[in-house]
Formats: structure tokens, sequence, C-alpha cells
């Protein structure tokens, strides 16, 4: 076939084009599109703001000073500043009732005691034990059977068969206190009689008034009764600790008298339940190592407090549900809760 016999060739079809500013575009969303994940991981950045630490404590109390003394080496574990938010009303209930008006992001913390457990017990319309989540123990003070020096209970074998004998006359501060729920679960566990609480403004006068005769024993701290101890004024029978005090090495635990029974002055931090499970463990781990410092470490020691007294969730959750159901049992055997 000649060459003047061939079929056209067709011409080529339309170029396809994209104006200058769609492409543009493409190229900006491409970009988005890589940077997202980089995004995304700042966005999740925790915590992304001032976290609040919320007490029940007045300033300068004392698990107002323990939130501080947390404080000092959290900012730079964390990346972010923390601030003590005293809500003192009601024995815990305005800090629980604050906390539960926060969002559950990990941003607000409640430094919690035996005394909120207390409350939300006595007050269904507070959040209750199954919303709390502990996240780590602070401070465990170890609380002592104290009777007063030549007091025919000075000896262990006495106090015990006199406390089953008739119903021996404690201290305290207030009736459904923490104190009195001590007392109570202590005498349960070593098989005495129900308790009598006589009621007292504080550590101060309950010790005066065991000096004085007043009452039979006192379940207080060792820093409560320091003076007393060391003038030989007070006795301290047995400790309510996991094992022997430092300070008091010759005094038996009541464990290893047959008496299951620990009682201790404890704070540590809690956040509500519906707080992102990664974002707990962050602050447990944050928590622990900033406490486990020389600041705070010196703080125990100088207070008196467990030199174990720092702790993680599981550990520290654990002791919140042993004192709640102790709470819950001394309140209503006491008429308190029903």
């Amino acid at each position: 076939m000649s060459s003047k016999t061939r079929p056209p060739i067709p011409p080529p079809g339309p170029i396809l084009t994209m104006p200058r500013r769609a492409l543009l575009g493409a190229g900006a969303a491409g970009l988005s599109l890589l940077a997202a994940p980089r995004l995304l991981r700042a966005a999740e950045r925790f915590p992304s703001r001032v976290v609040e630490v919320v007490t029940h404590a007045g300033v300068g109390g004392g698990t107002d000073i323990t939130a501080r003394m947390m404080m000092v080496q959290a900012p730079a574990e964390f990346g972010q500043e923390f601030i003590v938010v005293n809500r003192t009303a009601g024995s815990g209930a305005a800090a629980l009732q604050y906390a539960a008006s926060r969002p559950r992001d990990g941003h607000t913390l409640l430094l919690v005691t035996q005394t909120h457990l207390l409350t939300m017990l006595r007050n269904r319309s507070l959040p209750q034990f199954d919303e709390l989540v502990g996240v780590a123990r602070a401070t465990e003070d170890p609380q002592i059977v104290m009777v007063k020096a030549g007091s025919p209970l000075a000896e262990p074998a006495a106090f015990v068969a006199a406390g089953k004998e008739r119903a021996l006359k404690y201290g305290g501060t207030h009736v459904g206190s923490v104190d009195h729920v001590a007392v109570f679960a202590f005498a349960r566990s070593g098989q005495m009689k129900d308790p009598v609480l006589v009621p007292f403004r504080g550590g101060g006068d309950i010790v005066i008034n065991l000096v004085g005769g007043n009452i039979d024993a006192a379940v207080i701290n060792p820093a409560e009764a320091e003076a007393q101890l060391r003038v030989g004024e007070v006795k301290a029978v047995m400790t309510l600790s996991r094992q022997r005090l430092a300070s008091l090495p010759d005094v038996p635990t009541a464990t290893e008298l047959g008496i299951p029974a620990l009682a201790a002055t404890t704070r540590g931090f809690a956040v509500l339940k519906g707080t992102p499970e990664d974002r707990v463990a962050r602050l447990e781990a944050g928590l622990i190592k900033a406490m486990s410092g020389d600041v705070y470490r010196g703080y125990l020691k100088s207070t008196g407090q467990a030199e174990d007294s720092v702790t993680g969730r599981e550990t520290w959750q654990a002791q919140l549900a042993q004192f709640q159901e102790q709470g819950r049992e001394a309140l209503t055997s006491l008429g308190l809760l029903r």
C-alpha cells in the first residue's frame, strides 16, 4: 500500500491539565497527610495543661503538705505545672464534688484518705467507691496501741485478755471517724468486745487523757505521743504495722501476737473512673518517680512515715478496698449506716 492510501493517523487526544492552584492544593493535602501522625501525637501529649491536686485539707494540713512535697519533683517529671486545690468542707465531700465536676482526663488528681471513704459511705449523692481509681500511695503512718505507763494493760497478753472480758475505753476524735473504725477493726480482729469510744478534739487531748487515766487505751500515730513516749508517761503495747517500727524495735506487731490487724493514717492519689487507662499508667509511673527523690524521702523520714509508704496502684487500690469494707462493717455495727 502506498503512503497515499494509508489511513490518516488520528490526532492526539486532549492533554489533561490541572490548574496551578489545584496542584498546590493537592500538594498541601499530601503534606497534611504526612504531618497528621505528628499532629496527632502532639494532640495526645499528656499532661497538656496544669494538673490540679484536690485535697480536703486546709493549707498547712498534713494532706496539703503531702501534696506540696510530691510537687517538688512532679513538674520536672511530667513537664507540666501542678497546683493544689483546697476544698475543705464536709470531711472530703467538697473535694469529691469538685473532682466530679472536672473532666475525667487525668488533669485532676484527688489526694484521698480513709476519711473520704467514710464520707462516701454516709453520703450516697457523692461519687462512690467503685468510681475511685487508686493511682499511687503517698504516705503510711502506722498506728500504735498505747496505754498509760504502769497500767495493768501494759503487757500484750494482759491487754488482749482484758479486752475479751470487758469493753475497753479508747480515746478518739469523734464517733464514726477514721480512728473509731481503726479501734473497732482492731478489737474485732483480736476477738475482743466492741470498744467504747470517748471523743476528744484531737490527738493532743487524747494523749493527755491517756496519761491522766481517763481512758484505757488509744490507737494513735507515734508522732502524736512522741514526747510522752520519750519520758515514759505512756507505753506502746503493740503496733498495727506490717513489721516492727525502727523507732520501737522492741514493740511487737499485732500480727506477731496472732491479731491480723493493720491500721495507719494513709494518703494517696486517685482519679475518678473514666480516666483513660494510658493516662492512669502515666500518672502512676510519674508520681512514684516524683516521690522517690531525696526531698520526698526526707519528708517521710522526718515525719515518721513508713519507709515503704510510696507504692503503686495495685497495692493502693487493695488497701482502699480493705478499708472500705472495714468502714462499712464498723459504721453498720455502730448504727451509723443502713
